[in-house]
């Protein structure tokens, strides 16, 4: 059972803590964790001058929207985030946010199929350090029924991120070229990440908890796959990312081939229907989930099972009506909705592992997730905009995009599910 006494020293110590230097270090990881998602959306927005320009495919456009990034992505994050569990994480976040902005940037220069290739796989290897380290900073910074409120501020950085990258991208590109707008996106993360190394410092580790106790990775791996209800969310939430991603990557094609629209309205529309959307539903599933959770656990997944399983149906209606004022208000719909669970999902991460564990437990979520639904999510839609282009055209992208209202309710399901087994994981840390 949870020791009560425990508990109540444990929120006298958030309480104790300066808010406005935590809000100050959640601010700038947010908006660290915003240029990450810029730097990645970017890229989709200028699917269609790139694609042009080297001649190739829309699978090999969903290779390197997905795959080539998530590749490394993968591979790399899990012994980062395990270093980030015994080492200086402001260190790792800082060094890993020039890195990309830099690898960003560098994607400008590409010459050739292969140098744009090695650019975006950079970018991949050094934003897979940036957010399992910054989510383990928040985890210490804010008690357990804080975070869920927390992570989802941290969390609308993965739509501002979307908003700005759909706005910078489809601006500078119409006026200025793809190249440019690359250059815009990265360079000023490097000035960024000076200014998040000299202004924070690492929080004490575990200081949510009563105690902390590094563990090696054979008993931190056994302890994370015992615990049913993170596991179940896994799954689930690679189905979701798959929703988020490929719908990221393909939207802009949609909305060019489909509803033939130019880059500069490609920006607002994209960025304002799903980037700003998404914000909102984020926020207000990071709210909403910290207080009806304070009574009952299982709300923390009861209430993205929720709104996951909404955004299957109206995402279909979105891609299917020929209405265009229909299809944005569903756009915006579907971000909204989906934009809701990932606070909660993240704060599942922290709060059903030991404190010695979370960087790696965040890295486990985000890295199969983003494996799964970047990796697999565009190359997948791109697949199969290839195989349906002879008999619908520019029409092929409408149906391909379907499997993401598919993703989106399996993974609801599964969120439910996992609710049945979330008290008994979370006395299982308190233990």
């Amino acid at each position: 059972m949870v020791d009560v006494t425990s508990q109540m020293s444990v929120q006298t110590a958030a309480a104790a803590k300066p808010s406005a230097r935590r809000y100050y270090v959640l601010g700038l990881l947010t908006i660290i964790y915003a240029l990450n998602f810029l730097d990645r959306t970017i890229f989709n927005v200028l699917i269609e001058p790139i694609k042009k320009e080297f001649a190739l495919s829309d699978t090999m456009m969903g290779l390197l929207a997905g795959f080539g990034f998530a590749l490394f992505y993968s591979l790399l994050g899990i012994p980062i985030a395990r270093v980030a569990d015994r080492l200086n994480r402001r260190n790792i976040v800082a060094l890993a946010f020039a890195f990309w902005s830099a690898m960003t940037a560098l994607c400008g220069a590409a010459t050739s199929l292969t140098s744009l290739a090695l650019a975006r796989i950079g970018v991949g290897i050094g934003e897979s350090a940036g957010s399992p380290a910054s989510q383990s900073i928040v985890a210490d910074l804010f008690a357990k029924n804080e975070r869920p409120r927390a992570l989802g501020i941290y969390a609308i950085g993965t739509y501002l991120g979307v908003f700005l990258g759909y706005f910078v991208g489809g601006y500078v590109n119409q006026h200025y070229g793809w190249r440019m707008a690359f250059y815009v996106a990265g360079l000023p993360g490097i000035l960024l990440a000076v200014v998040l190394w000299l202004t924070i410092s690492e929080p004490k580790r575990g200081a949510m908890q009563e105690s902390f106790v590094p563990e090696p990775l054979g008993p931190t791996l056994r302890f994370l796959v015992s615990q049913q209800s993170f596991i179940i969310v896994l799954i689930g939430f690679c189905l979701t990312t798959y929703t988020n991603y490929a719908t990221a990557a393909w939207i802009p094609p949609f909305l060019a081939r489909v509803h033939h629209l130019s880059s500069v309205e490609i920006g607002t529309y994209a960025g304002t229907f799903k980037g700003l959307a998404g914000m909102a539903g984020t926020l207000l599933g990071g709210f909403v989930v910290a207080q009806v959770s304070r009574r009952d656990d299982r709300w923390k997944l009861w209430a993205p099972a929720i709104t996951s399983g909404l955004a299957g149906p109206v995402f279909a209606l979105c891609m299917l009506t020929q209405d265009f004022k229909m299809m944005v208000a569903m756009l915006a719909l579907t971000s909204f909705l989906v934009g809701f669970h990932l606070g909660p999902i993240f704060a599942i991460a922290q709060t059903v592992a030991k404190p010695s564990m979370r960087a790696l437990a965040s890295a486990l979520i985000a890295l199969t997730a983003t494996c799964f639904g970047q990796g697999v999510g565009p190359l997948a839609v791109g697949m199969v905009n290839d195989a349906l282009k002879g008999s619908y055209g520019t029409e092929a992208v409408r149906y391909s995009l379907l499997s993401a209202a598919v993703t989106t309710t399996l993974g609801a399901l599964l969120f439910i599910w996992a609710a049945r087994s979330i008290r008994a994981d979370i006395d299982r840390v308190a233990a």
